[in-house]
Parts: structure tokens; sequence; C-alpha cells
């Protein structure tokens, strides 16, 4: 407001010469006249003006929207039917159903097989054939080791078998002339009789002398270091030069596909697992990683045959196939495990409401009359809660609009109401005239 203006009013009401009549400012005294004509305020600026938070002012010099008799009336009967109006509010039936038992609990994944390669013999490594963290198949040579002097028997053994094979041979032949002899009575039968033996003799040779080659092959084969199974490897523990020892770790080997989810459940979910599994059934599981999206399905293929005393746990695993690479052994999984179904009275979740008495929801009866109904929860799956107790199949249960809902209260439901089955509009609003 102009700043001038303000001076004048002030001077005109100190002097009496302005006052307010009808919320429009009068001026009373020729001199305040002239005085506020010079700062552009005229008899006709209205409270408005002046005051721009305070009500409106009409051509006749009257509050805008301020009544007058008939007014007042028509007034007091719109804020009757605001007051009186029924609430809406909208429902769903309670339905009969079958809803999962969930036990959601955090996971780790472990390995099906992982272990420590070590050496079967002594020996100098001449050669290592793999990096760290590299992926090998079964039987994939690992490590060499120094083999020249395995090598090197294997020879000789092979030499001395030969050996050996020549002389059955020729006992064997010898052996069949003196029969032949024999029989012209041209040798004694202790000259047969010797030959048989040393056929024999020789035989157990050759036989000693094959499996000596045989355990030689074994010697060298382990100056081999192969992979046991598929797998990935760890950090190699050994170079060329190391001398090794039987025994001694040279990688840590560990499979990863597939890959396993182990979880623990309390000792009182024992009869649901084996009931499931008794009948046929089989308990799934859904497993997330910590911080990700990607989602992995699976059925729980162990159960630990104990339950741990001081936890009351006991552990299950399921197996998770192609991972993908995408898990490692030790990550940690939110797990979801369905344990079976349980017949329950089904119904939003949103419809239940806390109370002091525990939880409630507000039931709609067939004349549109409010009851409150404690309830019994029995579980939750996803927006849906099963009631074991309080509640019956084809119950309306309210699930928008429980605000400043009674017990008794009359209510209209929406959804019935937009069906043709709610309150006529005109009953409704002859409930709330005065």
């Amino acid at each position: 407001m102009n700043k001038g203006l303000v001076l004048c009013l002030v001077l005109a009401v100190a002097a009496g010469g302005a006052y307010w009549r009808d919320d429009l400012m009068v001026v009373a005294s020729p001199y305040v006249t002239d005085a506020m004509a010079k700062v552009g305020f005229s008899q006709k600026t209205s409270a408005a003006e002046l005051n721009p938070g305070g009500p409106a002012i009409d051509s006749t010099g009257q509050k805008a929207g301020k009544p007058g008799k008939t007014d007042s009336a028509a007034a007091g009967a719109s804020v009757g039917r605001r007051r009186g109006d029924t609430p809406h509010v909208a429902t769903v039936a309670a339905v009969d159903e079958k809803m999962p038992i969930l036990r959601k609990t955090i996971g780790t994944v472990v390995s099906p097989a992982s272990l420590m390669v070590t050496s079967e013999t002594q020996g100098l490594v001449t050669e290592v054939l793999v990096n760290d963290g590299a992926d090998v198949r079964k039987g994939d040579v690992l490590v060499r080791l120094d083999s020249r002097i395995a090598a090197a028997n294997l020879a000789k053994d092979k030499a001395a078998l030969a050996r050996d094979q020549a002389s059955l041979e020729h006992a064997v032949n010898v052996q069949k002339r003196q029969q032949l002899l024999l029989s012209t009575d041209a040798v004694s039968k202790q000259s047969l009789e010797d030959a048989v033996t040393t056929v024999e003799t020789a035989q157990a040779t050759v036989a000693l002398d094959q499996a000596t080659v045989d355990g030689d092959v074994v010697t060298l084969a382990q100056k081999e270091i192969r992979a046991p199974f598929d797998g990935r490897l760890g950090s190699v523990g050994v170079v060329v030069g190391s001398l090794v020892q039987p025994g001694a770790t040279v990688v840590r080997l560990t499979s990863l596909d597939p890959l396993q989810v182990s979880l623990t459940l309390a000792e009182s979910d024992v009869a649901l697992v084996q009931d499931t599994l008794a009948g046929g059934g089989a308990v799934e599981v859904t497993a997330t990683p910590l911080g990700g999206d990607k989602t992995y399905d699976a059925k729980v293929d162990f159960v630990d045959a104990n339950v741990d005393g001081p936890s009351g746990t006991f552990i299950v695993k399921a197996t998770l196939a192609n991972v993908d690479g995408r898990l490692f052994p030790g990550q940690s999984l939110a797990v979801t495990a369905i344990l079976g179904n349980k017949p329950v009275v089904g119904v939003p979740s949103v419809a239940l409401q806390p109370s002091q008495g525990g939880t409630i929801v507000y039931v709609v009866d067939g004349d549109g009359k409010v009851k409150v109904a404690p309830v019994t929860v029995a579980l939750a799956a996803g927006d849906r809660s099963g009631i074991a107790s309080g509640l019956a199949a084809g119950d309306r249960v309210v699930v928008e609009g429980q605000a400043n809902l009674s017990a008794g209260l009359k209510v209209i439901d929406a959804a019935q109401a937009a069906l043709g089955g709610g309150q006529p509009a005109a009953e409704a609003k002859a409930e709330v005239q005065p």
C-alpha cells in the first residue's frame, strides 16, 4: 500500500474525518478528501483493496456471499447435507483359498564340490599350465613335475618284461618238445616235469614284471597334477622350480555349476517340510542376490537329519542350475521358501486394521451397516492375508474408506452402487434433510 495513503488514513482517523461503514471507507471531512485525492484514493475504494485478505464487497455495499434471510436457510440446508452424508466405502468379498506357507530368510551359496588339489608324490615343478582363476575341465593337466626318473624306471621295467616274456616263450617250446620225446621214450619223465616247472616260473616272472610296469605307469602319471572335476581354480600355489612334497597344496578347485543355496529353517517347520516331501510335493525356493534383481528358482533336495539344539534350526539345501557364473560360493541370497499350502479365508491386506484388542476388519452387512470383526491372521502372501478365524467366505470387507467407521454406521458400498445395488440417491438425501 502507498505510504502516503497510509499516512492520510492515520491522520483522517485521528481527526475523526473518516470511518468504516459496511466495510467501505467513508470520508466526512473535506480536507481529508482533498488529501486522499492527491494520493489516488476515492470513497469508492473498498475494504478489499485496503485489506486484500478480507471479504469481498458487492455493488450494494454488502459482503459478497453474506447471506440474507433466504440465503441463510439455503446455506444451513447445505451444511446439514454435508454433515449427514452417508459415507461411501469400497468393499470386496472374502474368499476361500489355499495360501502358500512362506518362509523368508537369508541363505548362503555353497558349492557341492570344493577342494584343495594336492600332489601325490614328491617332485620338482617343471611346468605350470594354468593361470590363477582359470576355468578347467575334468582331466585337464594343471602342473607337471619332473618325470625323468619315473619315465626311466618305466622303460627299464618294460624291457625286463620283454626279456621275461621271451624266456617264457622258450620254456613253453621246451615243454612241448619234452612232451613229444617222452611219448617215444626218448627222455625221462623227470625231464618233462622240469620243463613244466620252468614254464610256470617264467609265467610268474612275467606277471611280476607286468605289475612293476603298471606301478611305473601310475608313478609317471602322478607327475602330472590334473583337475578331478569341472570348476574354477583359485590362486595357484606353486611356480616352476618349486619342490612339492606328497600332500602339498597346489591350488583350490571349486565347482560353480550347479551351485546350492543353504538356508536354515525353524525346527517348528520340520513337520511341514516332511509332510510336503512325503506327499510327493516339492519345497520350492526362490533366491535373489542381495542388491540384485536376478531371481533363481530351485527345489529343496537335501534336508539335514539333525536339528541344531542351541539355535533350534535345521539346514536344507536346494540346487541352483544355470547360474551362468553370476553366483559365487559364500554369497548371501534373499530366499523365500514355499513349505506348502494352507486353506484360509483370503482378503486384501489393506482390509486389516490395527486396534487395541488386535487386528480387525470392517464388514458391511446386507443392510449396508458396518460390523467390526476381530480376526486372527494366519498367513500373508504378497498383498493378501489369510484369516484363520473371525471371517467367513462371502463377507464383504471394507478396503477403502475405513476412516471414522464404527459399528452400526450406515454406509454405501461404492462398487454395489455402481452396479445398481447401492442406496438410492433420493433416499440418501431424505435421510440427511433437517
